[in-house]
């Protein structure tokens, strides 16, 4: 009798123990790649979610200021913009600058893509001339803007924003 219980209480062999612990390490290796997808996924979304609303902030306030401008300048190529502002602008006066540098989109309190006063509002910019100035006869200078915007290394997740905004204080030529 005693035989009898010591045999069907026989456990399992190493060979089987070995073959479960194998599958189960393929089902973790495959779960834990696609957690790492996921994770990798939900930053790439956050990081473009972020930019581009770093990008329309950045061109609420280059639309404010421009359509208040007396007058816009092209720097360096397209590089960049100077806007001379006139005393009746409340939020700002005298000369700023709206400059790509070096990748990044920036606003100097000055007449060229220097100065120490400075606010950076999107990097990765991938644009190095996004600015351009149409004056047609009769109407009032635009100001063309088109950022190129690419948070990752695949150009598959690059985005562009364009702009036209009408220098309403300007001379029409």
């Amino acid at each position: 009798m005693k035989e009898r219980l010591l045999r069907e209480e026989s456990g399992f062999t190493l060979v089987e123990l070995l073959v479960v612990c194998i599958l189960l390490g393929l089902v973790m290796v495959g779960l834990s790649n696609i957690l790492v997808s996921g994770t990798r996924a939900s930053s790439d979304a956050q990081a473009r979610m972020s930019s581009q609303q770093n990008v329309r902030l950045a061109f609420d306030r280059l639309e404010f200021e421009a359509r208040c401008a007396t007058s816009a300048t092209i720097l360096g190529g397209g590089q960049g913009v100077k806007l001379t502002l006139p005393s009746q602008c409340s939020h700002a006066t005298g000369t700023v600058s709206w400059c790509v540098t070096s990748g990044v989109f920036t606003r100097y309190v000055s007449a060229s893509c220097a100065g120490a006063s400075t606010i950076k509002y999107v990097s990765s910019i991938t644009s190095t001339a996004p600015f351009s100035l149409v004056t047609a006869t009769g109407d009032l200078p635009r100001l063309q803007l088109a950022l190129t915007v690419d948070t990752t290394s695949s150009a598959s997740d690059a985005f562009t924003l364009t702009d036209a905004i009408a220098l309403r204080n300007a001379t029409p030529s």
